[in-house]
């Protein structure tokens, strides 16, 4: 547990970064698998001289879910868990043998700190219910005498992690976490009636994948259509053509020029060309992930990754201009720290 801790710290120390690579809102699944530790587990018998404690190697726990982030930091998830333990001795006996298992059905509820990082750690909690079995568990009371039973009980947990983003979709997580349940009632194989535990600690390693990741858009937003010229009797001079704008989006913390926002950028050249355009100005922006300083340059990357595709369409850099805006202009408003796909952009305007 300590060795798992110490990575989790380092992991969290070399993967800082100032831009943030939190996961968007929406659904995800996951999967989560490592060693599980019981506690020392109580079996006793009232009336009947049975009190003994079970000492178990240690197991395993596998845990798959599905869940949703709501894009403030809380996401909830409904998990089913397995967890397995051999039995390593029984008090007042020499020998132990059978397994200790758990199945489990949980609501959870989380929280991820937003540390503006790939590294994000995170806190939660879950209720929900288990099926606990003592499989041949034995001795528990006289030589012979074990427990092959179970019993569905309620069941709760706390859970404390880091997920390391490896990009918007993808996800790694160390975890840890408590688990334990009421006690369950069950019976040896002599017919007594007896009360156990299960509670158990597990450390954890996984994967977790997210839908809600923002897909690049490349859109065009013109200005208001003029309406055609009513035909004249007599040739006349050409009318400048109406000033036209165009936007390309980019994903969470990139400046790469997408397929679909090259094409934007093929139209706007080609317009430009066709209506005598001499300067084309290209401002980029940033939403308010971040902070300020970051995303003013982050947003530069963006118009500058805007200027490189068109000087090799062909346009002259004399007739380009890159400004950075940062997220100072907004094209939808937001609270400091939102994610808005809509504000990472470059608008570009044809003078």
């Amino acid at each position: 547990m300590r060795k798992l801790a110490l990575t989790a710290i380092g992991l969290s120390a070399v993967a800082y970064a100032p831009a943030g690579f939190a996961a968007p809102e929406g659904p995800f699944v996951g999967i989560m698998g490592g060693a599980n530790f019981t506690n020392d587990l109580d079996v006793s018998g009232a009336g009947v001289g049975i009190n003994r404690s079970v000492d178990t190697d240690t197991g395993y726990a596998v845990i798959p879910s599905i869940g949703y982030r709501f894009g403030n930091g809380l996401r909830t998830e409904i998990e089913l868990g397995y967890r397995n333990n051999d039995v390593d001795g029984v008090s007042g006996s020499t020998t132990g043998s059978g397994e200790i298992k758990a199945r489990s059905a949980m609501l959870n509820l989380l929280y991820d700190v937003n540390m503006d990082s790939r590294v994000t750690p995170y806190i939660g909690g879950g209720i929900g219910y288990a099926k606990v079995r003592y499989d041949g568990v034995q001795p528990v009371g006289v030589p012979g005498i074990g427990v092959n039973d179970s019993d569905r009980v309620f069941a709760y947990q706390g859970i404390a992690g880091l997920s390391y983003a490896v990009s918007n979709a993808v996800e790694l997580a160390a975890e840890y976490r408590y688990f334990a349940t009421q006690d369950p009632d069950m019976r040896t194989s002599g017919g007594t009636s007896v009360e156990t535990e299960y509670k158990s600690h597990a450390a954890l390693l996984g994967l977790r994948f997210n839908f809600g990741a923002p897909k690049a858009a490349a859109v065009i937003t013109p200005a208001a259509a003029a309406p055609a010229p009513e035909p004249a009797p007599e040739p006349i001079a050409e009318p400048a053509a109406l000033p036209r704008n165009f936007v390309v989006f980019f994903d969470f913390d990139r400046s790469d020029i997408s397929a679909e926002a090259d094409t934007i950028l093929g139209d706007a050249v080609a317009y430009a060309k066709a209506n005598g355009s001499v300067r084309i100005a290209a401002s980029g922006h940033a939403d308010r992930s971040g902070s300020d300083e970051y995303n003013v340059a982050l947003s530069m990357r963006r118009g500058n990754a805007v200027k490189a595709r068109l000087l090799a369409l062909g346009v002259p850099e004399s007739e380009i201009i890159v400004s950075a805006k940062g997220e100072s202009e907004p094209l939808v408003q937001t609270e400091d720290g939102v994610r808005e796909p809509q504000n990472r952009r470059v608008e570009i305007v044809l003078q």
